[in-house]
């Protein structure tokens, strides 16, 4: 279990990136205290299953994704006041997790379906106001 720094200000928001057996990159978000030396653990925010079957959001209050064997890294996004935390978390609650049934039965569905990494958009564009 990752600790967190009760008092935190500001959290350091980052786009995380993990390699699946299918070849495809999975991605999720992290939110890890400023003030924190490890940057590798935080709130983890991400949508899991498949898009064809429909995917189902998650979050975790202290995960240590650094760690996890398919971890590639992590890009630095912009930073969130603790403040905004409460409404980051409805953000990423309310917005809807991936699912299109075309991804179970065309190679290449036009428009393409909405993945994790769109998921992700998403979530990150509304959260870029709350700073």
């Amino acid at each position: 279990m990752a600790t967190m720094s009760a008092g935190t200000t500001t959290y350091n928001v980052y786009r995380v990136f993990f390699s699946q057996s299918s070849g495809t990159e999975y991605e999720a978000i992290a939110l890890v205290p400023q003030e924190n030396k490890d940057q590798g653990a935080g709130r983890f925010y991400h949508v899991i299953g498949t898009v064809g079957l429909g995917m189902d959001y998650e979050s975790k209050p202290a995960h240590r994704f650094d760690k996890i064997p398919e971890y590639k890294g992590a890009a630095f996004l912009f930073r969130l006041p603790r403040a905004q935390l409460a409404r980051f978390e409805e953000i990423a609650r309310s917005c809807p997790p991936p699912h299109d049934p075309r991804a179970l039965t065309k190679a290449k569905p036009d428009p393409p379906v909405r993945d994790c990494s769109s998921w992700i958009d998403e979530v990150l564009a509304a959260a870029r106001d709350l700073v």
